[in-house]
């Protein structure tokens, strides 16, 4: 009988985070209101929607109440949870 894996998730869970503790965090709400109301734009690659919500960063973090603008990292890090929640059902 094969002994079971530990799982190392409660050794992970002390490690120091050493980010930015004052950074900004998003919800999936604030998430999906920008990317959707970016895509409607008709960027082509999460690059060019980046740079579109960084053209229009003012209006947007104005109308949607929000500290700022996500960045081209989180609009990766949101596909890639997005497309991991959604493969289930593939």
């Amino acid at each position: 009988m094969k002994p079971k894996p530990i799982s190392p998730l409660p050794f992970l869970t002390q490690i120091p985070d050493w980010r930015d503790p004052n950074r900004i965090t998003y919800s999936w709400d604030a998430l999906w209101a920008l990317i959707l109301t970016g895509l409607l734009s008709g960027p082509e690659n999460i690059l060019a929607l980046a740079s579109w919500l960084s053209t229009y960063r003012e209006p947007l973090t104005q109308r949607l109440s929000l500290p700022g603008i996500p960045r081209q990292a989180t609009l990766y890090r949101f596909f890639w949870n997005l497309d991991f929640a959604l493969e289930p059902l593939q």
